[in-house]
Order: C-alpha cells, then sequence, then structure tokens
C-alpha cells in the first residue's frame, strides 16, 4: 500500500513542469450582494524552487480586470500538489497592486492573493479548472474590507 502511495502521490511532483499561460472568467466579490464579472491572464514559469524533497515552488505573474473597471496586477509563487495522473490542487500566494477603477475599494494598493485551485491536467499538459482566492491588505491600511472570487480557467502548455 505504502509503494501505491508512493506511485500515485509522489512520484508525479518529479515530473517536468512545462510554462503555463492561463486565461480565466469568473465571479469578483462571489459572496456578497453585487458580485460581478472579473477576467485574468497568468503566467506559471517553468522554473522551480527547490525547497525541500519533493517539495518545489513555482513563480506565478497575472493581471486580473473587472468589469467595474479594477485592476490587480501581481506576482506569487505555486505549489502543484499532483493527486494521482491528471487531478491537481495547487495552493498560491501572490502580492500585488489593485486599484479600484469604478469597483470595490479594497482599502489600500498593496493587496495579497490567496489562492486555492483543482484542476484537471491533460496527457499534454493542458489544465481546466477553478480557483478560489480571497484578496486582502492584511491590515495594512486602514480599511480591509476585503474579497472572495471564482474563477474558471483554461491552461495552456507553452
Amino acid at each position: 500500500m505504502k509503494r501505491l502511495f508512493i506511485f500515485l502521490f509522489i512520484l508525479p511532483i518529479f515530473a517536468d513542469h512545462p510554462k503555463l499561460l492561463m486565461m480565466g472568467a469568473g465571479v469578483f466579490d462571489v459572496d456578497r450582494k453585487h458580485p460581478y464579472s472579473q477576467y485574468q491572464l497568468e503566467y506559471r514559469s517553468d522554473y522551480e524552487i527547490f525547497l525541500s524533497d519533493p517539495l518545489f515552488i513555482r513563480p506565478l505573474i497575472g493581471l486580473m480586470g473587472t468589469e467595474k473597471g479594477a485592476l490587480y496586477l501581481y506576482t506569487g509563487i505555486a505549489f502543484d500538489l499532483f493527486l494521482g495522473r491528471h487531478l491537481v490542487f495547487t495552493p498560491s500566494f501572490a502580492p500585488g497592486l489593485y486599484y479600484d477603477g469604478g469597483g470595490k475599494s479594497l482599502g489600500f494598493p498593496l493587496e495579497y492573493r490567496s489562492t486555492v485551485e483543482l484542476a484537471y491536467r491533460t496527457d499534454n499538459e493542458a489544465r481546466i479548472g477553478f480557483q478560489f482566492y480571497h484578496i486582502s491588505n492584511g491590515s495594512v491600511g486602514k480599511k480591509n474590507p476585503g474579497t472572495e472570487s471564482l474563477v474558471f480557467f483554461l491552461a495552456f502548455p507553452l
């Protein structure tokens, strides 16, 4: 049983990770009375930062915008945890700069995004999945309302 666990859950971590270009659409401020649409573009590098065996993190950079004119430019790190051959769970963290445009004020230009993601990885390493994330300034500003987003995405290997 232990060998099966190692084969299914640990060995896929050592697979090569291609660069990914992710395109997504979803709902901004999903748990409030007046949510609105959002769109995002994200790039995940194939560069892996070794933490400890078998933990690697990958850099990411992205841009999110909403129908109300809000923009969020972020950069951070992601960790892919393979749950078998095709299912990937990815937590990530990304600080960034937020501009509210005509949308929701988050209280400070510096905001932090904490994300959990679940995706199906195809044989050609493309992904289709969902992200749920929270954006907050961590009480750096006087006001810290935070917001949550739910995003459907497609990711293509480069």
